[in-house]
């Protein structure tokens, strides 16, 4: 389901929220892949950037990638593994091919 326009800055604060607790991770125990995460956030941003030119479907697609991210109960904890955010960056990669910016897609060792 998409969410209205007016709501994107609640949703890219909790973006920006959640690479502050990614970064914290990275600090604390050095495991997550921080360069990965960022690939990911800039992707999600760039796509918050673009919803309202998106119809209804993709924004969707959009709103669940972004908040498939910034959540860490997502199956495996982006946290606790060096491939934590793998999965993430294959939902990531996922929208973008749905909605046809194939040239943006996440390059990762899987």
């Amino acid at each position: 389901m998409s969410i209205p326009v007016e709501e994107i800055p609640a949703l890219r604060m909790e973006l920006f929220n959640y690479m502050g607790a990614v970064e914290k991770s990275y600090a604390d125990k050095n495991i997550v892949n921080l360069d990965l995460a960022r690939q990911i956030a800039q992707r999600a941003s760039m796509l918050l950037d673009k919803y309202p030119e998106f119809p209804e479907k993709e924004r969707a697609l959009i709103i669940a990638g972004v908040k498939y991210f910034c959540s860490d109960g997502d199956g495996v904890s982006d946290f606790d593994f060096a491939s934590g955010l793998n999965d993430d960056a294959q939902v990531m990669n996922h929208v973008l091919e749905e909605i046809g910016i194939k040239d943006h897609f996440i390059v990762f060792d899987r």
